[in-house]
């Protein structure tokens, strides 16, 4: 066996003792690299919502900037794909100014989530929709000017262009009711038992609109309210409005 100096000693030691820190640090490392991992793996759910929030501001801003709503009106969600739940803005928010902390997260049974902020008084419509209607991807509540003007007047915009037939398809109208009341709810799922029903009127209120996802929500949205603009100019010009529809040739050559 062999002895060794002190000197020769302390050298041994100190070698081996950087050794031991340079293992140490590698299974530190490698436990914080295992433990990313299977957090980022381990939640999916998480990073989805955050897509579908990122979504909800985009959209919301840009049906800001078309004014279809103002001030703090309307409301507008998401439904989260293969989960229970949907996103939706938190009640008092504007569209144009929505962000993470603005966005409610409910179950399909009507619970708010923990953390979340106290979501739109209409979320139980929202919710309805979303058990009752299964292709229903994203819904929208909204005060745009001229559409409104229409279910105001107790009148549902009548179909006279293309796009509005094609769009929009079976158009239904509701009396008030105090938002968040169950006879808003009532009246409103009435119309969505219809499963051809897009749209429905609210008098005195607005416009609420389903689509597949939230970017076909904002097209529904500016289709009704670019019809209901054209037919008051219709209106106003006095000549009466005849439309026929016919569907579209595909092109071929």
């Amino acid at each position: 066996m062999t002895v060794l100096s002190g000197s020769k000693a302390q050298v041994f030691l100190y070698k081996k003792g950087v050794k031991m820190k340079k293992l140490f640090g590698l299974f530190v490392f490698g436990l914080i690299l295992f433990f990313g991992c299977s957090t980022q793996q381990g939640s999916p759910s998480a990073t989805l919502d955050m897509r579908y929030k990122d979504q909800i501001i985009a959209i919301a801003g840009r049906a800001y900037e078309r004014e279809l709503t103002s001030g703090t009106g309307g409301d507008i969600s998401v439904r989260v794909p293969d989960s229970d739940h949907f996103i939706i803005k938190g009640t008092g928010n504007c569209f144009g100014d929505l962000s993470y902390d603005r966005l409610s997260t409910v179950g399909l049974d009507g619970k708010v989530l923990p953390g979340s902020p106290q979501p739109s008084h209409e979320t139980d419509i929202h919710c309805a929709i979303y058990n009752l209607r299964e292709e229903v991807g994203a819904v929208m509540h909204v005060h745009s000017p001229y559409a409104t003007a229409w279910a105001t007047c107790g009148r549902t915009i009548p179909p006279i262009t293309q796009q509005s037939v094609e769009v929009l398809k079976d158009v239904q109208i509701i009396p008030y009711y105090p938002p968040g009341s169950m006879e808003m709810l009532d009246a409103v799922m009435d119309c969505y038992n219809n499963p051809v029903t897009k749209v429905v009127m609210m008098e005195n209120h607005g416009v609420f609109l389903v689509g597949n996802d939230l970017p076909d929500l904002l097209y529904k949205a500016e289709v009704i309210e670019n019809t209901a603009r054209i037919a008051i100019l219709c209106e106003n010009i006095g000549a009466p409005v005849k439309f026929e529809y016919m569907p579209p040739i595909p092109y071929h050559k």
